[in-house]
């Protein structure tokens, strides 16, 4: 338990929205709007909802990865989603 604490906390803190101030080399146009919606979702602290695999996960975004994105919300304090899983994002 304590080493996932710690694992979790590690990439929280190493994971930025700014560790990617651009897209990929090879990123087509949704991984690039994705990327500029996840990062506007951070640096105003607002909630997004995330579609992935049938399933819809709501909540604000932490941290965002060159292949994770982590969230949280009222239910979970850490949600780590892969980037390449997400059909589709709601946000305001």
């Amino acid at each position: 338990m304590l080493k996932t604490l710690a694992t979790t906390l590690l990439l929280c803190l190493t994971m930025t929205a700014n560790a990617q101030d651009a897209a990929p080399a090879g990123a087509d146009t949704f991984e690039r709007e994705m990327l500029k919606t996840l990062k506007t979702a951070h640096a105003a602290r607002k909630s997004v909802y995330l579609h992935v695999g049938g399933q819809t996960i709501g909540g604000a975004v932490k941290a965002i990865g060159p292949d994770s994105v982590i969230i949280s919300n009222r239910e979970h304090a850490t949600i780590i989603i892969r980037r390449e899983r997400i059909d589709a994002i709601e946000a305001d």
